[in-house]
């Protein structure tokens, strides 16, 4: 389940960032900035959110019963 969700969120972001960056340059300067400061640090903080250390992380599987 969480493949899946991971490869959902990889197809949307694949897709959406690159239509944001479009949308966001049509507007004008104003949408020049955001996409060229506020995509990229956006995208920065999403990444290491997802990758941050969760409880359990580098620690042994329990041994088998």
């Amino acid at each position: 389940m969480e493949f899946a969700r991971a490869l959902v969120a990889v197809v949307a972001l694949v897709v959406g960032v690159p239509l944001a960056i479009i949308g966001l340059a049509l507007i004008g300067p104003a949408g020049w900035i955001v996409a060229a400061v506020v995509l990229p640090l956006a995208t920065l903080g999403t990444i290491l959110w997802v990758g941050r250390a969760r409880p359990g992380d580098g620690e042994p599987p329990d041994p088998p019963v």
